[in-house]
């Protein structure tokens, strides 16, 4: 991995930097229901670090190096559970937006929460 991979991270010019934050992802599973709740069961995971200033299509490309994904022949679904006393669905990180919440919900211990990578394989038309 090289440059490229760097300036994804967030580290200029391929420079490491400040690391600012610590992200755990599960993958290679799907959801299921427990006890009334999704959960991800996952029995592979990847620790990575980004700079807060991360964007989503620079997350998605970690994202399918670290899991070895092909994004020409495969697509990559990122969700996570957003910390909250209503059970809710888990939410999809679909854009920048959404990105930026999931780290801000990253930066309190009580709040942090791992994002769950599913693949499938692109259709054929």
């Amino acid at each position: 991995m090289g440059s490229k991979f760097q300036t994804a991270l967030g580290f200029p010019n391929g420079r490491v930097t400040w690391i600012k934050f610590g992200l755990l992802f599960l993958y290679d599973r799907e959801w299921s229901k427990s006890g009334g709740k999704l959960k991800y069961q996952s029995e592979k995971s990847r620790a990575i670090s980004v700079s807060r200033e991360t964007s989503y299509e620079s997350l998605h490309y970690i994202i399918s190096c670290l899991v070895n994904v092909n994004l020409n022949e495969s697509s990559i679904k990122v969700k996570f559970l957003f910390y909250s006393p209503e059970v809710l669905a888990p939410i999809e990180v679909v854009n920048d937006d959404d990105v930026q919440i999931f780290l801000c919900e990253n930066s309190v211990v009580n709040t942090r929460t791992s994002l769950c990578v599913t693949t499938e394989p692109n259709s054929v038309v």
